[in-house]
């Protein structure tokens, strides 16, 4: 506009002074001059009709804006083909409708199922959801319930199917509520916080079979009814200190319950747990953990047993350089002391496991784990002569045949598993995993399986 507004200044200065242009005495240049004041007065008009449009379409725009504004409160505009369509009112729930809602949780089915080769009649099997024989065998049938409550908890429910029976995994529920130190309960049967396998259920393991040193000191899993406490401890990286009390309920060849001190305290079971997780870059993050659990053992009046664990779990994933690269790394050391009215046991394991992921639904890796004693305990009949090296015949221990019964190990044992899995989608999975077992108290074993598992319903990730 400022220059709009130069311009017929200009124009003015140029017509006040045409009289003086006027006078014949200028002759030519004088006449080039009024021509060039003429065409510059019919640019001038020209601009002025431009203005003038320009602002009328201007109005139109800004009245279109205003009534779009008005539109906007009852209708939604499709992107793709900027139709206008009337938005449909929210529909007011009833309250009979909203009770069903509450009453109808997520329900989800895993199954697990492994075809099994073993090159002995008579396998080593450590945990209870290993396959059990050379065949085709149901490892799992997870049943899931999960809902919210109320605003104040949720209820987590998760029932164990086998071939054996039925067992309540999981079935607890969580508070929601804000507390001081971000502290969180849960209360029912769960698995507890100790070390890092111990929180994971079977079909999201990477594994087929459980690593012998959880087998052996915690069974297939330690889930007693108890109650915990969470806490977030305020320091720079994250770290979580859980605290679990509750009746050693459950079958574990560690813990089991004092009958002649049930009403003690003392002689509960309590599990601690920390963990800290570390960021280390936008790729990599760490997590450090260390376990105590302490209970009594059910082997006489006022024995207990003491188990330590520290646990290790990196990640690399570099997604700038690749979507679907992903390393793991997971190992756990365990450590226990166990008092019996015979004599005080040690016995220690550990295990480490990789796992590379090559492909959006491929990845493969290796586990080696190892359990072994300083206090070696026989047969059930405390026979030694039953306990047979590896070049031996086929005749072993009761306590052999079937560790993790008993408190107590009866030697040295080792496993490599190497494992490829393909995953189709979420809902699907097969591996391929090879065993090599080694003890020195019996015979080595080779085992092949290929486990197959198939999810349905909506079932929420495990935390752990």
């Amino acid at each position: 506009m400022n220059f709009i507004k130069m311009i017929l200044m200009a124009a003015a200065l140029f017509t006040a002074s045409s009289a003086y242009f006027q006078n014949d005495s200028f002759g030519q240049e004088g006449d080039d001059v009024k021509k060039e004041i003429q065409e510059l007065k019919q640019m001038m008009e020209k601009m002025q009709q431009r203005i003038t449009e320009l602002e009328e379409k201007n109005r139109a725009l800004e009245q279109q804006a205003k009534e779009k504004e008005v539109v906007k409160e009852n209708v939604v505009v499709t992107e793709e083909t900027e139709v206008i369509q009337a938005a449909p009112q929210p529909r007011q729930e009833s309250f009979l409708s909203k009770v069903a809602q509450t009453l109808n949780p997520d329900i989800s089915v895993i199954g697990i199922f492994a075809a099994a080769w073993y090159s002995r009649n008579d396998p080593f099997v450590f945990a209870e959801d290993d396959p059990q024989n050379t065949g085709v065998n149901l490892q799992e049938l997870e049943l899931g319930f999960q809902s919210i409550v109320d605003p104040y908890f949720r209820f987590d429910t998760f029932i164990s199917l086998k071939t054996e029976g039925v067992e309540v995994e999981e079935a607890y529920g969580t508070s929601l509520f804000s507390m001081p130190l971000n502290t969180q309960f849960r209360m029912g049967r769960m698995r507890a916080k100790f070390g890092r396998i111990n929180q994971i259920h079977t079909h999201a393991q990477n594994f087929v079979t459980l690593p012998i040193v959880a087998a052996e000191f915690l069974g297939q899993h330690l889930n007693p009814t108890s109650i915990e406490a969470d806490f977030l401890i305020p320091v720079p990286w994250y770290m979580e200190l859980s605290a679990l009390g509750g009746s050693p309920d459950v079958e574990t060849p560690t813990f089991a319950t004092d009958e002649a001190n049930a009403n003690n305290l003392a002689y509960l079971l309590y599990v601690f747990h920390l963990a800290n997780f570390f960021e280390v870059s936008d790729s990599l993050g760490i997590n450090l953990g260390a376990s105590f659990a302490t209970g009594s053992n059910g082997t006489g009046p006022k024995e207990r047993s003491n188990l330590y664990g520290a646990d290790l779990y990196a990640k690399y994933r570099p997604l700038r350089q690749s979507a679907y690269t992903e390393f793991r790394l997971q190992s756990e050391f365990m450590w226990r002391q166990a008092d019996t009215p015979e004599e005080n046991l040690e016995d220690y394991g550990f295990y480490a496991e990789g796992v590379y992921r090559f492909a959006k639904r491929w990845n493969t890796g290796v586990r080696f784990d190892l359990t072994d004693t300083n206090t070696p305990v026989a047969g059930e009949d405390g026979g030694d002569e039953e306990l047979l090296s590896a070049d031996s015949a086929d005749l072993v221990s009761t306590r052999a045949i079937n560790p993790g019964e008993t408190l107590g190990l009866p030697g040295r044992a080792y496993r490599i598993s190497p494992m490829l899995t393909f995953s189709p989608s979420e809902f699907s999975q097969f591996r391929l995993e090879y065993d090599y077992l080694n003890q020195n108290y019996a015979g080595n074993q080779h085992a092949i399986f290929l486990q197959f598992q198939y999810a349905i319903g909506a079932h929420g990730a495990h935390s752990y």
